[in-house]
C-alpha cells in the first residue's frame, strides 16, 4: 500500500471516452443542455465530470462543459483511436 506521507512523487495519468445523447423532437429540435446530459448531479446541481455549479441547467450548458458535439462518424474514430492506444500501452507493459 502506497505511504504518503511525505508528499506525491508524480500522477499517473488516466484517460476515457464517455459519450451523452441529448434528444431531439419529431420537429427537428434538439435539447441540449445539462438538465438533459447523464453526468448532470441535480440533487446539487453540478456537473458530474468537472464537479462545476450549474446555474441554469434547464436551458443552457455549462461554461465549463467537457462534452463537444461529435457526429457518429467522428466518435466512432475516436473510439478507435482511444482504443489503439490503450491496445499499445497494454502490449508495451505500461498500464
Amino acid at each position: 500500500m502506497p505511504k504518503f506521507e511525505s508528499g506525491v512523487k508524480a500522477y499517473v495519468h488516466a484517460v476515457g471516452l464517455v459519450e451523452n445523447f441529448f434528444p431531439i423532437d419529431g420537429r427537428d429540435n434538439e435539447f441540449i443542455c445539462c438538465q438533459q446530459c447523464f453526468f448532470y448531479r441535480e440533487a446539487s446541481q453540478t456537473c458530474g465530470l468537472n464537479h462545476m455549479p450549474i446555474l441554469y441547467p434547464n436551458k443552457y450548458v455549462g461554461q465549463e462543459c467537457m462534452l463537444h458535439r461529435v457526429t457518429d462518424e467522428q466518435f466512432e474514430r475516436l473510439q478507435n483511436a482511444l482504443i489503439e492506444i490503450i491496445m499499445e500501452n497494454e502490449n508495451d507493459g505500461t498500464t
